[in-house]
């Protein structure tokens, strides 16, 4: 009877025992797949944050691109046409100019990118970094060069103002990343910094350009912060967690770099971009977590 009596006390320790490792199990997992949650720094702030194209109809940028190369091709063939026509004749000068504008505007037509976008909160976004890196999105290749302005709001002229090394075979679809470090600037803490990155279509006429912009601040950890980010695992959620946008989509960033394969880093960079508002970009790394 008594031996009866311990087996039977082992087996519900054992059950115990397993069940406590299952439930710590699946605790583990959970907090493994649970998404990052971004809490911006603090509530009702500005927005300042510009996403450029025609993001709900890409047709609509070819369009653009006809339209304008039309109207202005036709507009200076039939200019050259009517001045030279004076001495040659005015329906024949008309007649050539038309013929060259409409020559000139297949020359100027271009297939803009749908979208181009900064990876930001709506408002202005925090980095504990003083040279953080900055990332965008372009949702279609472009073959040319992206304009990238930095501006401090104390300075009137520009920190920054390239134009971004055009990759080899020319900017892919997807997220770019811009480092500050390449231009040896440093942030200053509590000023508030506006950079864009744009497609120029015309030097003459910078009303066309195609511009996404952001806002962001430097504001360094406190020492309790720096504490608890020292014994942190999951980086970009503890940044995410405490309103440090840019550092967050910065360290899941490189993480994806190094692991371009891993699913749930894609779907969990989609998650913090839906959170700010971006649905059109989260799809990108929504395809690629499936």
């Amino acid at each position: 009877m008594r031996f009866i009596l311990f087996f039977i006390t082992i087996v519900i320790l054992s059950c115990s025992t397993m069940t406590t490792v299952y439930a710590d199990n699946a605790k583990s997992d959970n907090i493994i797949e649970t998404a990052p949650h971004y809490q911006p720094p603090a509530a009702d702030l500005l927005p300042r944050r510009r996403e450029a194209g025609l993001a709900d109809d890409s047709s609509g940028t070819t369009q653009r691109g006809v339209s304008r190369g039309v109207s202005r091709g036709v507009s200076r063939g039939v200019s050259r046409g009517v001045s030279r026509g004076v001495s040659r004749g005015v329906s024949r000068g008309v007649s050539r100019g038309v013929s060259r504008g409409q020559n000139d505007a297949e020359e100027t037509i271009i297939l803009l990118p749908a979208l181009l976008a900064p990876l930001s909160p709506k408002h202005t976004g925090l980095s504990s970094q003083p040279q953080p890196v900055l990332y965008w999105y372009l949702s279609d290749p472009w073959p040319e060069s992206i304009e990238f302005v930095l501006n401090d709001s104390q300075q009137i002229e520009p920190i920054v103002e390239v134009s971004l090394k055009t990759p080899d075979g020319g900017w892919q679809r997807g997220v770019h990343a811009i480092s500050l470090v390449d231009y040896g600037v440093s942030l200053k803490p509590d000023t508030e910094y506006e950079w864009f990155v744009s497609i120029v279509l015309d030097e003459t006429q910078r009303s066309g350009d195609m511009v996404a912009s952001a806002t962001i601040a430097h504001a360094p950890l406190s020492a309790t912060l720096t504490q608890q980010q020292n014994h942190t695992d999951k980086q970009y959620a503890f940044y995410a967690r405490h309103g440090y946008w840019y550092d967050s989509i910065t360290s899941i960033s490189r993480l994806i770099a190094t692991n371009p394969d891993n699913a749930l880093l894609h779907q969990h960079r989609a998650a913090l971009i839906e959170q700010v508002g971006m649905p059109k970009v989260a799809v990108y790394d929504t395809k690629l977590g499936q």
